[in-house]
C-alpha cells in the first residue's frame, strides 16, 4: 500500500512533456494532465484533456490505463496494459 500526503507529479517526453498531477489512493495514482509542452518546431497537439492511472493489483501484477480527449474525441481509452512480474 501506498502513503503520500500530497499530489504526486509526472512528466513524460515524446517529442513534447506533459505536467501531470494527482494523488496515491490505497494502490493507485491517477494522474491528470495539467499542462503540454512542445519543442517549437512541432505541430500544436490537439489534446484537451488526459488521465493516467497507474493500479498496483497485487504483488505481482502492475496496470496502466490511459484515457485521452482531444480536439475531435471525447474522453475515451488510448492505452491499456497489465505488467506481470516474471521472477526466475
Amino acid at each position: 500500500m501506498l502513503d503520500c500526503s500530497g499530489p504526486v507529479t509526472d512528466n513524460i517526453a515524446q517529442r513534447f512533456v506533459t505536467v501531470e498531477e494527482g494523488p496515491i489512493k490505497g494502490s493507485q495514482i491517477k494522474f491528470r494532465l495539467k499542462d503540454v509542452g512542445r519543442i517549437s518546431f512541432s505541430r500544436d497537439l490537439p489534446v484537451h484533456d488526459l488521465v493516467r492511472e497507474w493500479t498496483l493489483l497485487d504483488k505481482n501484477t502492475l496496470q496502466a490505463r490511459l484515457n485521452m480527449e482531444t480536439l475531435t474525441h471525447g474522453m475515451q481509452e488510448h492505452t491499456f496494459i497489465r505488467y506481470q512480474k516474471i521472477t526466475p
